[in-house]
């Protein structure tokens, strides 16, 4: 299928995704800000360190401004592109809506109001995704004030270092013994400081007297290395998960929209995956021929709606709806399924005729 590339399409999504994106994590980052700085603003034993209630105050202002920039240069690229495709534009990705592109085998009016929920669906996993980041800072929050009334509350004792481990690889620990009343305790300790230690040197322990093992220096909190797995693990998978799912769900709701103005058409699909596996992989692209003989080439955009286990069915039935960036490909039914199966795409080409007699 050999069709003239649409580069400026290619280009807006791209930019589109970079914006959004940009609003997102700038916001994150603001809110984020806000909240850390309203808390410690808040609790009378917090003490801000030299400098550092002016840098949170500059993070906040250059957040926010990042993030209305982000969000202008999102608006103004959309309104860009809305003026270069014109009133018309659908025309460049849909034929004329006739009579032959009826329902057939499914209710084309229920699949289009099902595809609201998937919007729906993506913004609970985003609440998700934030309450995991949220439990991710709480549970940090936690061990840092574990940490700190281990050290305003707990024994001091002198002891002594017995061999310090700093591999290249895994977390950095010291040995230590030291004094509890008139027995000796051995303890491993998280090396987290710049502190250098060498064995046989004195060192200050703080232990819990109700829990002796539990135990910490001046210099190295020594948190509970589970549950700073468990939380760092955590926050940084809601990190990379808030993004994609605020996309996931501002992207199905302008698809749900974009159907909803232009209908559905049946076409004749084949789903061609970037096989054999090399460098710079893309998602499937998915050629389309119209039933007036037009044709189109798209390519499935990231989601987990994947086309990849349709492929093995060239030129099968299947209906396209939506304008631009905002394309859904109906498939009668998926692999593994019986409903009927959604899947998004953005073009490579705009529609061209073909000189052969139209698909049947």
């Amino acid at each position: 299928m050999e069709l003239g590339l649409d580069r400026d399409a290619t280009r807006y999504r791209r930019w589109r995704n970079v914006y959004f994106a940009g609003t997102v994590v700038f916001g994150m980052v603001t809110v984020m800000d806000l909240a850390g700085t309203g808390y410690g603003l808040s609790d009378s034993d917090y003490v801000f360190g030299d400098g550092e209630l002016p840098a949170e105050i500059a993070i906040f202002a250059g957040g926010t401004a990042l993030t209305a920039a982000c969000a202008f240069l999102a608006w103004r690229h959309a309104r860009r592109r809305a003026e270069q495709v014109g009133p018309a534009g659908s025309g460049l990705w849909l034929p004329p809506l006739t009579d032959r592109d009826g329902d057939g085998q499914v209710d084309l009016g229920v699949e289009t109001a099902r595809l609201r929920p998937l919007a729906v669906r993506a913004l609970a996993l985003l609440v998700l995704w934030l309450a995991l980041l949220a439990g991710g800072l709480v549970g940090f929050a936690a061990l840092s004030a574990s940490a700190d009334r281990l050290l305003a509350t707990g024994t001091h004792v002198t002891g002594r270092v017995l061999d310090a481990y700093h591999p290249r690889r895994g977390s950095s620990t010291i040995y230590v013994e030291y004094p509890v009343g008139q027995d000796w305790k051995f303890a491993e300790i998280s090396w987290e400081s710049d502190r250098a230690y060498v064995p046989g040197q004195a060192i200050t322990v703080v232990y819990d007297p109700a829990d002796p093992t539990r135990v910490r220096t001046p210099d190295e909190t020594n948190d509970d290395q589970f549950w700073s797995w468990v939380c760092g693990i955590g926050a940084l998978g809601a990190l990379g998960g808030i993004p994609f799912s605020a996309l996931a769900a501002v992207n199905w709701r302008r698809r749900y929209r974009a159907v909803r103005r232009t209908g559905w058409r049946i076409a004749s699909v084949t789903v061609v995956p970037d096989y054999p596996v090399r460098k710079n992989r893309h998602m499937p692209d998915i050629h389309v021929e119209y039933r007036d003989g037009s044709r189109i080439m798209l390519r499935a955009a990231q989601s987990s709606h994947g086309s990849v286990p349709l492929k093995k069915q060239p030129n099968r039935l299947a209906w396209i709806g939506g304008t631009d960036q905002d394309i859904v490909v109906l498939f009668p039914h998926g692999r593994w399924r019986t409903p009927p199966y959604a899947v998004p795409a953005y073009p490579l080409t705009t529609r061209e005729p073909q000189p052969r007699s139209p698909v049947t």
